[in-house]
């Protein structure tokens, strides 16, 4: 795609952008009292259509950033670029399915639109095996390990899926130009690092991390779990350029226990990334930026609708949300 073609697209985006909530908005949210009335703030933005449209939050969140993504393939010309956003689609897809029928479900579940493996692909490869042959490598090999659990847990479910969504992300969104092609490794690295964090303390530490660690951060697992055997984790992640902010909330998360900060300090350093990658007018930042802005400005909405619901004061949303 020409640089010109992408200066069309990047206004396009600006006009789009302004759809994003507000300062303004976000304090609203945070201070407000219970879900009910997060809801209805919501229902003023933006949002409120959507709102009105589906028949729930998530579910509305869910339309939002699939939206996000419909504006980007209209806009995008780059096939690379636009595979890796349908495949992270995929990727979302294969978690609600395969999830479910780890579950004992039937499949018979709310889904986002196709993105270069049909929805019913999804479905069928879980008795299938010809059809599983058909899936992308990644995908045939997180479903097999799912398959090979028994009885498995959320969180082992969770952990085969995240680094297949790791993988994925990687392999696509971090061939792109930078600073947008850097997310991948920023993700993997502050994912790693709070993985070992929380599991230092505990009894068979070095393997539980060992299974856990992600490859494709700017440190390698090896690295961090000989940081967790000499207690210097976040002297470690503090070499990184850039990541002297979240090294300290790591050391402070350290000694508390609480890593909330540590989060808010990760999902900042994104939120920053993405602030520069928007302001290349003549490349696929802008883009990338914009539905990766509509992803995080969901999961934020996400979790404070949930804090209010759970009674969780303003003040200690506010420690784990970047907003306002």
């Amino acid at each position: 795609m020409s640089g010109s073609s992408y200066t069309y697209a990047s206004g396009r985006v600006s006009g789009l952008e302004e759809s994003l909530l507000t300062e303004r908005i976000w304090n609203q949210l945070l201070s407000a009292e219970d879900r009910d009335e997060v809801l209805r703030i919501l229902g003023d933005s933006w949002y409120g259509s959507l709102l009105q449209a589906e028949k729930d939050l998530d579910s509305a969140l869910r339309s939002a950033v699939c939206r996000a993504e419909e504006e980007l393939l209209e806009l995008s010309h780059d096939p690379a670029f636009t595979r890796g956003i349908l495949l992270r689609r995929d990727v979302r897809n294969a978690r609600y399915l395969w999830k479910n029928f780890a579950a004992g479900g039937e499949g018979e579940i709310e889904l986002e639109p196709s993105g270069l493996i049909p929805v019913e692909d999804l479905k069928r490869v879980w008795g299938d095996e010809n059809v599983a042959d058909t899936l992308p490598s990644q995908f045939q090999k997180a479903l097999s390990e799912i398959q090979e659990f028994n009885s498995p847990s959320a969180v082992m479910l969770d952990k085969v899926l995240d680094r297949l969504a790791a993988e994925v992300e990687f392999d696509n969104l971090g061939q792109l130009e930078e600073p947008v092609g850097s997310i991948p490794s920023v993700k993997i690295e502050l994912r790693n690092f709070l993985t070992a964090a929380r599991n230092r303390s505990e009894e068979m530490a070095v393997r539980v991390i060992g299974e856990m660690m992600l490859e494709g951060g700017y440190h390698s697992p090896e690295e961090i779990i000989e940081a967790v055997r000499v207690n210097k984790l976040s002297v470690l992640l503090a070499e990184t350029p850039g990541f002297e902010d979240s090294a300290q909330a790591l050391e402070e998360g350290l000694e508390s226990g609480s890593f909330l900060a540590f989060q808010r300090e990760s999902d900042k350093l994104t939120m920053d990334i993405l602030e520069r990658a928007a302001g290349n007018m003549f490349s696929p930042g802008p883009l990338a930026a914009y539905v990766l802005r509509r992803e995080l400005e969901a999961s934020h909405l996400k979790l404070i609708a949930a804090g209010k619901a759970a009674g969780i004061d303003s003040r200690r949303l506010s420690a784990r949300v970047p907003r306002g």
